[in-house]
């Protein structure tokens, strides 16, 4: 694979972050910061793949990149939006050192009991210059507080019953690297430098809570503070980690 010269991703400031997504979701713009950090040739690990519905593999034409997709589970054998496929655990990743450009994990970080073990295997497979791109939920929103506080049967009610969710799809969760503070820390335990760290946390819609009325009148609420204040930005929905491996 030919070696492609590459920038330090400018960091985006509060305000700038703010204008950008208002006209896009958080996964939307979570898309649009992995699209600015792959280039073309590059090898992406799309980390806890599962079948595909996340996959970064979604977007790779016409960018020009491969990805190989890794989980536990064997339907990610079934996911023919990659490139390869391998079965495994982040906790132990099957590849040698400094074997991928990116590492890319959506909706990821919340289902990992020990997070600074994964984080570690990240930044070992990752070559020098490559980056990670995480995407979770914001232990501070009232959506990650309630979802760390009620077990996984009430988890897999509610998202069968009330989101329609297939039951394959619904995971435990640990939230033990989901505020800003917490994954930056555990981001410099893992080995990526300060510097090298971008944290933003982005609102998303208060859909979840269309059941009911009320709940989602405060929800609406809920979102156009957040949004509106940036002293409050700790408090959004979602939280979006890049980092680079000097």
């Amino acid at each position: 694979m030919s070696q492609i010269a590459r920038k330090a991703a400018p960091v985006a400031n509060a305000g700038d972050v703010d204008r950008v997504t208002r006209s896009l979701s958080p996964e939307e713009y979570f898309e649009q910061r992995f699209r600015n950090i792959v280039h073309p040739g590059d090898l992406v690990l799309d980390a806890g793949c599962g079948s595909g519905k996340y996959s970064a593999g979604k977007n790779s034409y016409p960018y020009g990149y491969k990805v190989a997709g890794l989980d536990t589970l064997e339907s990610v054998r079934e996911n023919s939006i990659l490139d390869y496929r391998v079965c495994g655990s982040v906790n132990e990743l099957p590849f040698t050192d400094a074997s991928f450009d990116v590492v890319y994990g959506r909706w990821l970080v919340e289902h990992l009991e020990s997070p600074i073990i994964a984080l570690r295997e990240f930044h070992r497979v990752l070559k020098p210059g490559g980056s990670l791109a995480l995407f979770t939920t914001n232990l501070l929103h009232y959506y990650g507080a309630v979802a760390r506080a009620t077990p996984q049967w009430f988890h897999v009610w509610f998202n069968c019953r009330v989101r329609k969710f297939q039951a394959t799809d619904i995971f435990p969760t640990y939230y033990r690297a989901n505020t800003r503070r917490r994954i930056r820390k555990l981001l410099r335990d893992a080995g990526f430098c300060a510097p090298a760290i971008q944290i933003s946390l982005v609102e998303g819609s208060s859909s979840v809570l269309e059941f009911n009325s009320l709940l989602h009148g405060l929800g609406r609420a809920y979102e156009r503070v957040v949004k509106r204040f940036e002293t409050l930005d700790s408090f959004r929905m979602n939280l979006i980690a890049m980092a680079r491996k000097e």
